[in-house]
């Protein structure tokens, strides 16, 4: 799994190869003595760096990069490493201050906030890897087989003597290959990918970061009906993370842990629908699931742009009857979202923290409102016995969210729901160790029952849901969330994507997307982990929708803009069709959409990624260079010597093979 580039308005992130890939000496590292041999001592140069995840830190690959003796690295991942007691300070690839260029407290947006994160950091383990640009390829190792083969090579034939001394050839090499197409910046590949397509040359230079956010209301709104101010409460999380590396994106607390949350509160809600009908509250909740939060605020930032321009969920239809209402600022009362919640499990109960925005809770009203909201929350847990929620300080900003996306533009009421007060307590914060063993859920290694973490979860989610209920209703019932379904969310998206769950809503995707590996949370590009959000899409519909009774051939939507959606599920009951509100809609920044857009502004996200064909490891033998050169010779003498034989035996044919006579006519 390769490291690749991405770029935005001003630079580049990542790695790349030379076109025809890096190769160099294996050189097998355990601790600093073996880079200092490498640096003072190696005779081979260059060097393909094969490290343990110890070892890739800012200090190590800067170092390797100066040095000009380093061509490539490899990280391996062993089958019995231990992320909690191997990294004991944590691994984070982003910043200490994630998405802070494009968030709220910013020097544009509240200068009087400016600077608050560098000196309390959410993310303290940050180390800015993902942020950073390497001049040569870096590879991640997990394949057991793989690690043996360059460590027995290595010592075998690279690894130096006990007086320190090189080893002379045969020596072992490597060769990484992941050039990258794209360069410099957005603008300048976006430039250049505009040129290629005039000339219709097949070379993708870039492509926006995009996928679709996922969403869906419990009452249906059509457009005949106009939505009163102040009646829509939005709850959100974030489906999408990241990591250094292509194909590995784990996300567990980042994303997982709040998108999973979201999904069975929803689920849990809807089931007392006719009691929200019935009610005569005019409130609504919209679920909404962003896509392309951690680079810049993608989804959210297309929600709010499309809302100023009066075109959310879609430019209004005029010949459409049957459409969804357009909604904007005006309508939303709340906004709640679940951000990382998967690390508040104590050994009692639930202990989650409620973030509030100072900003806008500087007006009397907006803050009555807030403190109401924080007050049910309070009440909900309360009834629940299992979930308990603190208050932060009320004058400290919130953490990276996408509600900071709306604070941007009005200011509402709302609250974001972690696991932390301050920092976070994720320690592989946007790395490929924030998998299911960072948050222990430990279901697959044990029964269900017997695991803490998913029930963590679904208390959680009926807390939400019954918080929810109020809000819509003005009445208080307990709602409790389904933990099975909880379960084997967790366990679909966090251990195996070959699960029972995504096989029975997955039936049109391809065989080799699913494995025993867990989902693949980053964005990517148009198309590029469509997969993934399609389950994702598929199952909230189920999970928000009823079930009406229509064959395969009625179950079929006649128009994107229709309130309800029709969904059929061959898989499931032998057939099944599903009306729901859930939908998608385009999650691509703005700034890819207006025309003449300052690519430096940093008003939206720019973050492109690099177009790339073959990416590959290879380990071979190089020879001594007598053995090379001996062997051209060889070769140019036996070149030599077949040209005279064969001119010889061209010229002395007759002598050698005997004279044929032409055959006479008949």
């Amino acid at each position: 799994m390769a490291c690749f580039k991405r770029f935005n308005g001003t630079h580049e992130i990542g790695c790349t190869s030379k076109f025809r890939g890096n190769y160099g000496v294996v050189h097998v590292v355990k601790d600093v003595d073996d880079l200092r041999w490498v640096y003072d001592k190696g005779p081979h140069a260059p060097y393909v760096l094969a490290i343990t995840p110890q070892n890739l830190t800012l200090q190590v690959l800067t170092e390797a990069q100066q040095s000009g003796k380093v061509s490539g690295v490899v990280v391996m991942v062993t089958e019995d490493f231990e992320p909690r007691t191997q990294l004991p300070k944590g691994f984070s690839g982003d910043s200490r201050c994630p998405n802070e260029e494009l968030g709220l407290y910013n020097d544009s947006v509240a200068p009087e906030y400016s600077g608050y994160c560098e000196r309390n950091p959410w993310n303290p383990d940050g180390t800015s890897l993902l942020y950073s640009s390497w001049d040569f390829p870096i590879f991640l190792v997990d394949n057991q087989t793989s690690i043996r083969n360059i460590v027995d090579n290595y010592e075998k034939f690279n690894k130096p003597g006990d007086d320190g001394e090189a080893r002379s050839s045969p020596l072992c090499c490597m060769e990484l290959k992941s050039n990258m197409f794209g360069t410099t910046n957005t603008e300048v590949c976006m430039r250049r990918r505009t040129v290629a397509d005039s000339l219709f040359q097949p070379v993708n230079f870039c492509d926006p970061l995009s996928d679709y956010n996922i969403w869906g209301t419990v009452k249906p709104m059509n457009s005949s009906v106009d939505i009163p101010d102040k009646s829509v409460v939005i709850v959100a999380a974030r489906m999408d993370a990241a990591s250094m590396f292509d194909n590995i994106s784990p996300g567990a607390n980042s994303a997982v842990s709040g998108l999973v949350t979201l999904m069975a509160a929803a689920e849990a809600l809807y089931n007392y629908k006719d009691d929200i009908m019935a009610s005569g509250n005019d409130k609504n909740i919209l679920f909404v699931i962003y896509q392309g939060e951690t680079w810049g605020y993608i989804g959210s930032s297309r929600m709010v742009w499309n809302m100023e321009k009066g075109e959310f969920p879609f430019r209004p239809q005029v010949d459409e009857v049957d459409q969804m209402s357009q909604v904007n600022f005006t309508h939303i009362d709340y906004f709640i979202e679940l951000a990382q919640i998967g690390l508040g499990l104590t050994s009692t109960d639930s202990q989650l923290y409620l973030h509030t925005d100072p900003i806008s809770n500087a007006d009397p009203d907006i803050r009555a409102d807030t403190d109401k909201l924080l007050s049910l929350f309070e009440m909900s847990a309360n009834t629940s016995g299992s979930v308990r929620f603190e208050r932060v300080n009320e004058s400290a900003p919130l953490p990276p969210a996408s509600f900071q996306s709306f604070l941007k533009r009005v200011n509402l009421s709302g609250v974001v729901i972690t696991d932390h007060k301050e920092d976070y307590k994720n320690p592989f914060y946007e790395s490929i160790f924030d998998d299911h063993q960072n948050v222990n859920y430990m279901v697959g290694n044990t029964s269900k029952e017997m695991d803490d973490y998913h029930k963590h979860i679904s208390s959680v989610a009926g807390v939400l849901a019954t918080a929810l209920y109020t809000l819509v209703t003005g009445n208080l019932k307990v709602i409790t969330a389904n933990e099975t379904l909880t379960n084997d969310l967790l366990y679909c998206y966090m251990k195996n994507v070959s699960c029972q769950m995504f096989h029975d809503y997955g039936e049109r995707l391809p065989p080799d997307f699913f494995n025993d590996k867990p989902a693949k949370m980053y964005v990517s590009v148009k198309g590029g982990e469509s997969g993934r959000t399609l389950l994702t899409h598929l199952i909230f519909a189920h999970l928000l929708g009823e079930e009406v009774d229509m064959n395969e051939t009625d179950c079929k939507t006649n128009s994107f803009y229709q309130v309800n959606q029709l969904y059929y599920f061959s898989s499931i009951n032998n057939g099944t069709c599903v009306q729901s509100t859930v939908r998608k809609t385009e999650a691509m920044s703005p700034a890819f959409l207006i025309e003449g857009y300052d690519w430096q502004s940093g008003e939206y996200s720019t973050w492109t990624e690099s177009g790339w064909q073959l990416t590959k490891v290879m380990i071979f033998l190089r020879p001594s260079m007598i053995e090379e050169i001996t062997l051209v010779c060889v070769g140019a003498a036996s070149l030599v010597l077949s040209l005279c034989l064969v001119y010889c035996m061209n010229k002395r044919a007759d002598l050698l093979f005997g004279s044929t006579a032409v055959p006479a006519a008949c």
